[in-house]
């Protein structure tokens, strides 16, 4: 039989551990947990007796006290998420403007030789 949670391997022999969907998206983990203690809060301030627009205003202030503590591991995760995807999408856009520059100024040894006031490409 074999495990499910078993780490994968490459066509050069390395092993690799498989990612779940928690890896792959904290934030909407983060957001079905924050929701799922809403909806726990909401139910157990309703069997109490609270009732109308106090209800959902109780149940929205005790979730989200009770998130700060019990989600605080998963919303570390969330943002370490967001951060990385931020960074790949700065990264793809710093990539793209040298490779604008490096067609403009004709490559990186001709932008480097050109005075830094100069912003038109040399005549050849």
């Amino acid at each position: 039989m074999s495990d499910s949670h078993e780490a994968a391997t490459t066509p050069e022999g390395d092993s690799v551990a498989s990612t779940s969907a928690a890896d792959q998206h904290p934030v909407l983990v983060y957001t079905t947990w924050r929701l799922a203690i809403f909806i726990v809060v909401l139910v157990v301030l309703y069997l109490v007796g609270l009732r109308d627009v106090w209800l959902i205003v109780f149940a929205f202030l005790l979730s989200g006290i009770a998130s700060i503590f019990v989600l605080n591991r998963r919303r570390q995760q969330a943002v370490g998420g967001l951060t990385s995807v931020f960074r790949k999408v700065n990264d793809r856009i710093d990539a793209s403007a040298t490779a604008e520059d490096d067609d403009y100024f004709g490559g990186p040894s001709a932008a480097a030789g050109e005075s830094a006031g100069d912003n038109e490409p040399k005549a050849q």
